[in-house]
């Protein structure tokens, strides 16, 4: 697939962070300047602690630009096109939900697949690289699997959503 430098990204994870790189370049890093120059403008720079923070902040905007950046550089975009009819019904990075019950616990959980990038667990987005994702990929509905982590366990794969 991707070799280790590569981050993996769906087709909306990947139009997600250029929506928000536009957004730092456009927006925020022309005002984080305005304010730097406002800043300077205001005289003595060794005590003017409006500078120092514009300063770190167009700092921040920078590594962030940077960072978003080489994500897009590096990155491999999963095409869903590339996937046949039966896969689809297969736990996959960038598939569609996945329902799974945690066996020992009677719990449910509902997550789908993402590049590390992309990973945002509150909005039900979990990392290709987590031990859970790791367990299910390449598993069907009414799988059982083991998930490795230092107590493991078991889930029942209950569903396989379609995107």
């Amino acid at each position: 697939m991707a070799d280790n430098n590569k981050e993996i990204l769906t087709r909306e994870g990947k139009e997600a962070i250029e929506k928000k790189l536009a957004q730092l370049i456009d927006v925020e890093k022309p005002r984080a300047l305005s304010d730097l120059n406002l800043a300077r403008s205001q005289g003595d720079l060794s005590e003017n602690a409006d500078y120092d923070s514009a300063r770190d902040r167009l700092q921040e905007l920078e590594s962030e630009i940077n960072r978003l950046q080489y994500t897009l550089d590096h990155a491999v975009i999963l095409e869903a096109d590339a996937v046949s009819a039966t896969d689809l019904k297969t736990c996959r990075l960038g598939g569609g939900k996945i329902t799974v019950l945690n066996i020992e616990k009677n719990t449910r959980s509902t997550f789908t697949i993402v590049g590390s990038a992309e990973a945002d667990p509150l909005q039900g987005k979990i990392s290709n690289t987590c031990p859970v994702a790791i367990a299910v990929l390449g598993h069907r509905a009414g799988d059982t699997v083991e998930v490795e982590v230092s107590k493991p366990y078991s889930m029942l794969i209950e569903s396989v959503e379609e995107n």
